[in-house]
């Protein structure tokens, strides 16, 4: 399972699988179902960085669901 958050003005999806997160999302998937998220900053804001099972400041991050993942988006106003 795949819990999302986004903090700002952002969203985050993972096409063509299915997961739009505006400000919290739940995706369960199969086992060992590797997923691709990006980041999307809204007009007047930036993306800053993801927090929990994704980490960095790459608007794109791949995680696999082997055990439950909790991801954030963090971004900004400009």
């Amino acid at each position: 399972q795949l819990t999302g958050h986004v903090i700002g003005r952002g969203r985050v999806a993972s096409p063509p699988a299915g997961i739009t997160c505006g400000t919290d999302c739940v995706q369960a998937d199969a086992a060992g179902t590797k997923v691709t998220l990006r980041a999307t900053a809204r007009p007047g804001s930036v993306f800053v960085r993801w927090t929990g099972d994704c980490r960095g400041r790459n608007r794109t991050c791949t995680v696999t669901l082997d055990q439950a993942r909790d991801v954030t988006a963090r971004f900004r106003a400009r």
